[in-house]
């Protein structure tokens, strides 16, 4: 019986060390399994992308690799949690102080709608260094907000993904 216990508390203990590792966190509930599922799918193809065009497939469409293309539909997401939060708030004094919040709330669509003026390989550098930036603003703005633990961790290990892949893109466009 303590035998059966003690292995239950070490299997409990893995895999929340596990959890910690993977994600961020400790316990993983229904919504914060749902994000992460949805934030590593939404990965997914930025991974296949560089995959691919590593083995030599050209992923490009009217002249412009899919990997930015996907790159700034994603990006232009981001401002959306600003949005958000302005609109969870309740105190509209607090608000009036927050507009500002709005603004940032645009910036990543309008880095990407401007971005295709731009050569490719300046193109995939403005979106992928915007992953980064955007975590950045987010890692300053959130981190003293009433959020989800989950979410900066989440945003930290997409943002390290995407934006690997988009420098094994770069590379790999100046390489060939």
């Amino acid at each position: 019986m303590l035998n059966g216990w003690i292995t239950n508390v070490a299997k409990t203990k893995n895999l929340r060390m596990m959890n910690k590792i993977i994600f961020g966190v400790e316990k993983i509930d229904k919504c914060s399994g749902t994000a992460y599922a949805l934030g590593y799918g939404g990965a997914v193809p930025f991974v296949v992308f560089v995959a691919m065009q590593w083995h030599g497939y050209q992923l490009i469409q009217g002249g412009v690799s899919l990997i930015y293309f996907y790159g700034s539909i994603i990006l232009s997401f981001l401002g959306a949690p600003h949005w958000g939060y302005i609109l969870a708030i309740a105190d509209k004094a607090e608000i009036k102080n927050l507009a500002g919040r709005l603004v940032i709330g645009v910036i990543p669509s309008l880095i990407a709608f401007f971005s295709i003026l731009f050569d490719e390989l300046d193109r995939l550098l403005i979106i992928g260094s915007s992953f980064i930036f955007m975590y950045v603003i987010d890692s300053i703005l959130f981190r003293q907000e009433n959020i989800p633990n989950w979410f900066l961790p989440l945003r930290f290990r997409l943002t390290v993904i995407v934006a690997s892949c988009f420098f094994c893109s770069i590379l790999l466009l100046i390489v060939r």
